[in-house]
């Protein structure tokens, strides 16, 4: 008896979810290139999207919105300088997209960088009903 109340408290509760379903939007953003591969391509690190200030640490995505978005990274250093210098991205984040970002530079002793983005893919499950009623 206690198991088929426990069926039947369950059933309710999975109906009120599906009634609350939502198709959230968002996106993601990561500062270790996806491939590799590319002679002086390099990790970057995301410090601010549009007014928001982030330092992303290790692999940890950042959940953005998506839109028009403006994304200051900064490059690694190089020899002789303790810090990399700092380069803005403008980028339209699709939705339910993960972005790989990366500097590209001249060669791998140039302080200067073009930051880009190595790869882009979709997020799965994202954007889809948690429940159907």
């Amino acid at each position: 008896m206690t198991t088929l109340r426990s069926l039947a408290v369950a059933t309710v509760l999975a109906a009120l979810l599906g009634a609350c379903a939502t198709t959230d939007t968002f996106s993601y953003l990561q500062g270790q290139r996806w491939r590799k591969a590319e002679l002086n391509t390099f990790d970057v690190t995301i410090i601010r999207v549009d007014d928001r200030d982030y330092i992303q640490r290790g692999d940890t995505p950042i959940r953005i919105d998506p839109g028009l978005r403006r994304i200051v990274v900064q490059g690694p250093p190089t020899a002789g300088f303790r810090f990399g210098e700092q380069r803005t991205l403008t980028l339209d984040v699709k939705p339910c997209t993960r972005y790989w970002l990366e500097a590209k530079k001249h060669n791998s002793l140039s302080q200067d960088f073009e930051p880009r983005v190595n790869y882009e893919e979709p997020i799965a499950g994202c954007g889809v009903a948690i429940a159907r009623k």
